[in-house]
């Protein structure tokens, strides 16, 4: 288990690091650019592979919502780990993301009609399943992992590319765009909800095994 100075290093890694990003597209390789929460960097390369990365989400899924099935838990995993390698997110900020979001209910609906384990407006998510190529059958949809992940996180990627910045991108999934457009860069990055995550993470990363390649 890692130290409490070895995880603030890591965090420091990764948000000093920004010099990574997807170059054109989910799965491209990384190359010089801006990165930020969630990503793997050359710096904290030991912590960029896990010997086993399922079942290291497995457990945080089931540390957050132990009373799913075992089977929908293992689902959740697998669906996160893939989604995340091929966005180049660590599939730990996922979840940090998804227990802040919904308490990592694929079920959870929010007070604005947003829905499921990365919550979702059904209008964005319409709208990114049509950039996919998913049809789009409703809201219900929203509930099963297999599509809310790569909804979510193909929405998350696309706001980081209009932003320049992952922690813009953050705040902007909670906000909306447009809000955090007409706010202040440095307000944008501290909101509430951006700093709830990067706690949750830093949590999920000191109760993780050792990560190395």
């Amino acid at each position: 288990m890692r130290n409490a100075s070895s995880i603030r290093l890591f965090l420091r890694v990764l948000a000093l690091s920004c010099l990574f990003v997807a170059a054109s597209g989910p799965g491209a390789p990384l190359v010089p650019s801006e990165m930020g929460p969630g990503y793997h960097s050359a710096p904290a390369a030991r912590f960029s592979a896990a010997p086993d990365p399922v079942g290291d989400v497995f457990r945080a899924v089931s540390r957050c919502r132990a009373s799913l099935p075992e089977t929908e838990r293992w689902e959740i995993a697998r669906v996160v780990e893939e989604q995340s390698s091929q966005y180049g997110y660590d599939p730990l900020f996922i979840i940090a993301m998804m227990e802040i979001e919904s308490s990592c209910s694929p079920v959870a609906r929010g007070p604005r009609g947003s829905v499921g384990l990365i919550q979702l407006r059904p209008a964005t998510a319409r709208s990114v399943a049509r950039e996919i190529g998913l049809p789009w059958r409703g809201t219900h949809m929203l509930t099963r992992p297999g599509v809310n992940v790569p909804l979510g996180l193909r929405y998350l990627w696309k706001l980081e590319r209009q932003f320049k910045d992952p922690y813009l991108a953050v705040a902007a999934y909670n906000l909306g765009p447009a809000r955090v457009e007409r706010m202040p860069r440095e307000r944008a990055r501290g909101t509430r909800y951006v700093r709830k995550i990067m706690a949750r993470y830093e949590n999920l990363l000191a109760t993780a095994p050792i990560r190395r390649i």
